[in-house]
């Protein structure tokens, strides 16, 4: 394979590598594989050697290279600082110049991302239908599919209402002046998966006197499309995105998505006018935030999505939310920033590993005895239901959102708490 500048420059990226082996005690991956090419300091290797004419490029390499959750997990802890996520998504897309993007990819990351609000009028019928395939309704408002189904098989589905948060919005009452304008990026899943957590965020900033527009114009993020080699499509994305939150005269973006915001942050970040804040990060650190006054008389802890905590950097702002809500017992996990096992696409291709890596997580928070899981990932929300369930737990899987706008308690069409 000829060697290119960009490979010189991924050369460069990789050599702190001095193969300390701190990694392997905490990439998830690793642990639960417990093979040497599978821990960063392999992968890393992997990359190397292919770069430099000693590994030809081949369908095994890709797969060991995807088998990777992006969760930074090791950069988090890497005495060097190397940026295994960085180089991994480079070796990807070098992968894929050499040996083209593989189909069920292109699918995902060509088609479907990037054309998700032509899908918009779908969404009540297969609401509609999901009677047919999805069975009981579960803990959190899951459904247990009641046959095997592609790509997913047997995991817990969302329990579709037949809304987007575009529809939704369109049903609310106009927003108060308030003292700040911010533009909510909600993401692919809230938009057209969870459009209630979207709300919930939506009521949780009007009540602190936040003014919230959400863009129908805006796409996914492009992260996927990233993580898949696809730098062309993700460029698209981020293009189109930009021009979308250039628009107007904001005071902040606002995300309640960890993927999201990750993204956003690192790519999107240096070419806006305003910054990007976390749903929780913008009430601890930018506004005055007013108490929620109603009593949730749960018992919850809080599980760290890997793009929230090792990627931004926000671990106390979540839990300084749920501490602030009367009746609430907090119990914190063992291992806080232990990785789900989602890692989006990761969960669809290697199924039976990121259940593996999934069941260690779920272990931990139900030794809490916790009666709520809160998160600040709709994935995570996705993945850790269906472990909770397999295991027998009962536990409920909510958004930090949803949880403080049941403590604030419904608005009526002022406002105000009702």
């Amino acid at each position: 394979m000829p060697m290119e500048r960009k490979d010189i420059d991924l050369i460069k990226e990789l050599m702190p590598c001095v193969r300390c082996g701190q990694c392997r005690s905490v990439c998830p991956v690793f642990l639960a594989k417990g093979v040497e090419s599978d821990a960063p300091r392999g992968k890393v290797a992997l990359v190397r050697a292919l770069l430099e004419g000693k590994l030809e490029p081949s369908k095994a390499l890709s797969e060991k290279l995807d088998q990777c959750l992006l969760c930074q997990t090791c950069v988090q802890d890497c005495p060097s600082g190397v940026r295994v996520d960085r180089i991994i998504i480079a070796a990807r897309e070098r992968l894929a110049e050499l040996r083209g993007v593989p189909f069920r990819k292109k699918v995902l990351t060509r088609w479907l991302m990037p054309n998700l609000g032509r899908l918009q009028p779908l969404i009540a019928l297969a609401s509609r239908m999901q009677n047919l395939f999805g069975g009981k309704v579960v803990a959190g408002n899951y459904r247990l599919p009641r046959y095997p189904m592609p790509l997913i098989g047997k995991r817990l589905l969302p329990h579709l209402t037949g809304q987007t948060l575009h529809t939704l919005v369109q049903k609310r009452p106009k927003n108060r002046k308030g003292a700040q304008r911010i533009i909510f990026f909600s993401g692919c899943m809230i938009t057209y998966v969870n459009p209630g957590i979207g709300q919930a965020v939506m009521e949780v900033l009007q009540r602190n006197g936040v003014d919230v527009v959400v863009p129908k114009e805006q796409v996914c993020c492009g992260l996927p499309s990233l993580a898949a080699g696809d730098p062309e499509t993700f460029e698209g994305l981020r293009q189109h995105n930009l021009k979308v939150l250039r628009e107007n005269d904001y005071d902040a973006i606002i995300t309640a998505c960890a993927s999201c915001g990750s993204t956003l942050k690192e790519h999107y970040g240096p070419e806006l006018p305003m910054k990007i804040y976390d749903f929780s990060e913008f009430l601890i650190d930018q506004v005055k935030l007013s108490p929620p006054l109603l009593r949730v008389e749960k018992t919850v802890t809080y599980h760290d999505p890997c793009h929230l905590r090792k990627s931004q950097r926000i671990k106390s702002q979540p839990r300084s939310l749920l501490k602030r809500i009367p009746g609430l017992s907090f119990q914190d996990v063992k291992d806080p920033d232990r990785c789900c096992g989602f890692g989006g696409t990761f969960s669809l291709n290697y199924p039976s590993l990121s259940q593996q890596i999934n069941d260690t997580t779920v272990k931990q928070l139900v030794e809490t005895n916790a009666e709520m899981v809160v998160t600040s990932c709709p994935g995570c929300m996705l993945h850790l239901a269906n472990g909770l369930y397999r295991c027998g737990s009962k536990a409920q899987v909510v958004h930090l959102a949803e949880v403080l706008a049941a403590s604030y308690g419904p608005m009526t069409e002022d406002g105000e708490t009702e």
